[in-house]
């Protein structure tokens, strides 16, 4: 994603779990310099995690302040779950 063109809807479905906060700004309209004082502040319109130096956003908080639907996993593994199949089977051999 370059950041001085809009996400495409397109995207959406290709994003990481996680973002960094410049292309989470860039989802919300934000510019880099607006979108780090926000988190700085404690203002920013989603939650963000502070790890170590750096921050993370989670995809599905944005996608939820957008009033998108999250992508659901591939159907595998139990109900959308995100687990691989073999949730579940741990006592089976």
């Amino acid at each position: 994603m370059r950041s001085e063109t809009p996400v495409r809807l397109g995207e959406v479905g290709q994003l990481p779990v996680v973002l960094g906060p410049v292309e989470a700004g860039r989802m919300l309209g934000l510019g880099r310099t607006t979108t780090y004082r926000l988190l700085r502040q404690g203002a920013f319109p989603v939650p963000a995690l502070r790890v170590g130096w750096s921050w993370r956003i989670p995809t599905a908080g944005i996608l939820a302040h957008l009033g998108l639907p999250v992508p659901s996993t591939s159907g595998e593994g139990c109900s959308g779950c995100g687990a691989r199949s073999n949730h579940g089977m741990e006592g089976e051999s």
